[in-house]
């Protein structure tokens, strides 16, 4: 009993001894670092607490930094979506354009060249019955469309949803403009399909070949069609919202 007794109280001297150690360093510490500083030990313990309150600061600002970045990245995946629909957008529109007649087109298709009969008239005989009318140029412009075609000009005049084609004496009225012979329709289409329609036994250029009209027909690698000119003027139709008027 003795013994562990006197290893107790050497083993409490020990302690003491340690805690008076660190005591009398932390007052050196402070001391030295008041002396060195000149500054007191009431602002270094507030230099501490600004201290800490920065590395709390610097904590939150850094979770902050991780959530724009998040935010960032979902920004940059909704512009990349809105990009991808605008481009959707633009080439519907140039489709649209295309078919309206608005835009120049190119590719296969046909060229026919019409003009008025070289048959001399007897005395008595309609000299109408010489001329091109516009209706054996619609004639061979319906086929043409039946056959597929997909975009079509009369002497460089683009077909559009509107135009339309009359007579105005030895003339042809097309988009307000007057067209004289040799008139020359150019049909974007599959060409094998539209020379079959144009040489078809019943099929618009029977008839003219039979009254001596020059007629020309030949396929073509490569046609490019001009885009139309004009205005359109809508009076009556109006567009109708989608879902109702």
């Amino acid at each position: 009993m003795r013994a562990s007794g006197g290893t107790l109280q050497a083993a409490l001297g020990v302690v003491l001894l340690a805690v008076g150690f660190l005591f009398t360093w932390q007052l050196r510490a402070e001391y030295t670092i008041r002396q060195r500083l000149r500054i007191p030990s009431q602002r270094l313990e507030e230099l501490a607490f600004l201290l800490q309150e920065q590395a709390r600061h610097r904590e939150r600002l850094e979770t902050e930094i991780v959530q724009l970045r998040k935010q960032l990245e979902r920004y940059a995946d909704a512009a990349a979506r809105d990009r991808a629909m605008l481009a959707a957008m633009r080439q519907r529109l140039v489709e649209l354009q295309a078919l309206s007649g608005v835009r120049a087109v190119r590719g296969p298709g046909v060229v026919v060249e019409l003009r008025d009969s070289l048959r001399a008239l007897q005395p008595g005989d309609d000299p109408n019955l010489a001329l091109i009318h516009y209706t054996d140029l619609h004639a061979v412009m319906a086929a043409l469309w039946a056959a597929g075609a997909e975009a079509m000009a009369l002497n460089g005049e683009r077909m559009t949803p509107t135009t339309g084609l009359s007579c105005v004496g030895t003339t042809i009225l097309c988009n307000t403009k007057r067209l004289a012979p040799p008139y020359v329709i150019a049909a974007i289409g599959e060409p094998s399909r539209l020379l079959g329609a144009l040489r078809a036994p019943d099929g618009p250029l029977g008839l003219l070949l039979a009254f001596e009209f020059p007629v020309t027909v030949k396929a073509v690698n490569e046609l490019e069609l001009p885009a139309y000119r004009g205005s359109f003027q809508f009076r009556f139709a109006k567009p109708e919202r989608e879902g109702g008027r």
